[in-house]
């Protein structure tokens, strides 16, 4: 069984610091996909050419910078809501950004194969791994009520855990849709927002967690 260990407010900002910096520095990798054309004529008609080439580069990278700036608001906001660690939470964590920290490779392969479908679902699936390792985050402090803040109830851990659903079932919804057709597909993750509304029906603001 996981010890707690010694902390202090600043230790636990430690754990919160270090995770935002590797949500930024992959945040930051997913660009450096995008390299600057090289072209041997130098014409209008050649660099618009190139430009259109690095299309499904630029999709990549859009779609990947929204997924992981909504995971990192979704890790922002569960730690609002725990206010002590243990070894249990510190593991589970690391693998969370693990799974973060993998996101830019399948962003470069799907980018690099927009036509694939073994390339696309293979995209999608790192971001239901990402989903689930953060939802085992919160399930394990939702479990543990001496690492959350002291007017965390019950219903803002089961609202949270329904809310974390979303992410998993829209990429259930696009790898689905991926099967009918490839182009249409990458639209299906717009569905993130909607069905976190459907599992969170209620739409009441949930209590911030007071430090």
């Amino acid at each position: 069984m996981a010890q707690s260990e010694p902390e202090s407010s600043l230790s636990f900002e430690r754990v919160v610091f270090f995770s935002d910096a590797v949500f930024a520095i992959v945040i930051t990798l997913l660009v450096l996909e995008i390299k600057t054309p090289h072209l041997t004529d130098h014409n209008e008609a050649a660099l618009k050419h190139a430009l259109f080439e690095l299309i499904p580069k630029f999709s990549g990278f859009v779609v990947s910078f929204l997924i992981v700036g909504m995971m990192w608001i979704e890790h922002h906001r569960i730690f609002r809501y725990i206010n002590h660690y243990d070894s249990g939470l510190l593991w589970r964590n690391l693998l969370l950004l693990l799974c973060v920290s993998f996101v830019p490779f399948p962003t470069a392969l799907f980018s690099e194969f927009f036509w694939s479908r073994t390339a696309f679902i293979f995209y999608t699936a790192s971001f239901a791994c990402v989903a689930l390792a953060k939802l085992w985050v919160w399930r394990y402090a939702g479990s543990k009520p001496s690492l959350l803040a002291p007017n965390v109830d019950e219903l803002t851990v089961k609202r949270i855990t329904r809310r974390s659903m979303a992410v998993p079932i829209a990429c259930v919804v696009v790898m689905a849709l991926s099967l009918i057709s490839i182009w249409i597909a990458p639209v299906g993750f717009a569905t993130i927002p909607l069905i976190a509304r459907l599992l969170d029906p209620t739409r009441t603001k949930l209590k911030a967690a007071e430090s």
